[in-house]
């Protein structure tokens, strides 16, 4: 009985072409159903998504100043590879002053710019066709400093004693408006107007009484090196609010490559939820980027200052604009005679790449 049963090498040889034919038919069922995936997964990932296998698109952020705690939050975005995942090769740079960033945008010789928002209002004023595209500080975080044997613990302290000013100061720039809303007979305010570099030294020697500082910057600097805490008068607290930390981008750039504008405002937003999240974590990210780190518990401090001033609506991306803070920001401007004429809002700013 066994004997008259095939084996199974009989069995094999006598289906082997089928089986063959078989195989060959299910290999080319199984490449199909992959490369049919394959596209449709291709149809379903973003442009972004399919960008990152590209080559990065070169930037430059040029700051409008040298490098301070003010900027870690885009460093957290570039530490952690933010723009990178966005398919953006982005270089952070010091600057020498908002006006020649502005002008470099205008003229197509930068493509992003960092800085003070009221310098670009001022520039779009002017024609520079420049645009805000993000907001990052409703209200610069500006203040007015003495030693604690200085009486300053209201506006009217400043009458009677000798305030530091300098050219193209903000605070400088908006005395006027400070001292009207605040009630300050500003022919009582010795004004002493000087070179940027020489205020501190003039202040920590006492050859002026008071100063304007950023919270974010000079405050903890000075603080540090004089040893004591000053008296200090947050003027926001007091009806002056100018816009502070934004970015800005030339009109033509912004209509040329609106995705590369987007992406780096996503990644930026990234940096500053970090920022926000882990303000020392981003102090010790910002302290491997500079030449000359600060001291860290300076740095941490500017960091912390900026954080607390950042414009985070809790229902809007990080960076949104108001109409209602450039409308008081623009009629402060014509106010002090920054800018003789208000154009339209659309002009200075808008929310189109905010996401």
């Amino acid at each position: 009985m066994l004997a008259d049963r095939p084996n199974h090498a009989d069995r094999r040889r006598k289906l082997g072409p089928r089986t063959k034919q078989m195989k060959t038919k299910a290999k080319v069922l199984t490449t199909a159903i992959a490369i049919s995936l394959l596209a449709a997964l291709t149809l379903a990932l973003a442009p972004d998504d399919i960008a990152r296998g590209q080559t990065p698109e070169k930037v430059t952020v040029r700051f409008t100043w040298k490098l301070k705690g003010e900027y870690a939050p885009l460093y957290v975005a570039l530490q952690k590879g933010y723009y990178n995942a966005e398919g953006l090769d982005v270089q952070l740079a010091e600057g020498n002053g908002a006006q020649n960033v502005l002008k470099a945008l205008a003229s197509g010789n930068e493509k992003f710019g960092y800085g003070p928002a009221v310098a670009a209002a001022r520039a779009v004023s002017q024609g520079l066709p420049v645009k805000v595209v993000a907001l990052y500080q409703t209200s610069a975080p500006m203040a007015v400093i003495a030693f604690p044997d200085t009486p300053l613990k209201a506006p009217k302290d400043i009458e009677g004693k000798r305030l530091a000013i300098s050219v193209g100061e903000t605070f400088g720039d908006m005395i006027r408006p400070f001292t009207r809303i605040n009630n300050i007979d500003l022919s009582k305010v010795q004004l002493i107007q000087m070179d940027a570099s020489a205020r501190t030294s003039q202040f920590l020697t006492r050859k002026v009484d008071v100063m304007s500082v950023y919270l974010s910057n000079e405050l903890p600097q000075i603080e540090k090196r004089a040893g004591v805490k000053f008296n200090v008068i947050k003027v926001t607290d007091f009806g002056l609010k100018v816009l502070g930390s934004s970015m800005y981008v030339s009109n033509a750039f912004a209509e040329q490559k609106p995705d590369a504008v987007k992406k780096l405002l996503r990644a930026t937003a990234k940096g500053y939820r970090d920022a926000m999240a882990d303000p020392k974590e981003a102090a010790k990210i910002m302290a491997g980027y500079m030449a000359v780190p600060e001291q860290p518990d300076v740095l941490e401090q500017q960091v912390e200052a900026t954080m607390v001033t950042t414009n985070a609506p809790p229902d809007k991306p990080i960076g949104w604009q108001a109409e209602a803070d450039w409308r008081a920001n623009l009629d402060l401007l014509k106010e002090t005679g920054d800018i003789d004429e208000i154009k339209p809002l659309n002009s200075y700013f808008t929310n189109a790449y905010l996401q």
